[in-house]
C-alpha cells in the first residue's frame, strides 16, 4: 500500500530544504566577504612588495656606479678624498641655540 504524501508534510519539507539553503547561502555570504577583505589586503601588500622591488632595482643599477662608491664612503666611513675640506663640529648644540627670528636678525648684520 502506498502512502500519499499530504499537503502538510510537502510544505515542511520544503520549508526544511528552504532554511538549509538559507543557511548555506549566508555562510558563503559571510565567506565571500571574508575573502574580499583579504583580496584587498593582499592587493595593497602586493603593491608595497611591487614598488619595494622598483626601489631595489633602481639601487641595484646604482650600486656599481663610481658616484655610488665615493657617496657610500663618504657617508658610512667618513672617506675624505684629497682636494676636500673637513669640517668637524666640536660643540654642535651651539648651532641651534638661536631661534628663528634670532638668526635672520644674526645674518642681516653680518651681511652688512
Amino acid at each position: 500500500m502506498q502512502r500519499a504524501m499530504t499537503i502538510k508534510g510537502f510544505i515542511v519539507i520544503l520549508a526544511l530544504i528552504l532554511a538549509v539553503f538559507l543557511c548555506l547561502h549566508l555562510i558563503m555570504k559571510g565567506d565571500l566577504s571574508r575573502k574580499a577583505v583579504q583580496e584587498a589586503a593582499l592587493q595593497e601588500a602586493l603593491a608595497a612588495l611591487q614598488n619595494e622591488e622598483k626601489d631595489l632595482r633602481n639601487q641595484l643599477e646604482i650600486v656599481g656606479t663610481d658616484d655610488f662608491v665615493i657617496s657610500s664612503a663618504r657617508e658610512n666611513y667618513s672617506f675624505v678624498s684629497r682636494n676636500d675640506i673637513r669640517f668637524e663640529f666640536s660643540n654642535p648644540e651651539a648651532l641651534y641655540t638661536y631661534t628663528e627670528e634670532e638668526l635672520r636678525i644674526l645674518v642681516d648684520e653680518v651681511a652688512d
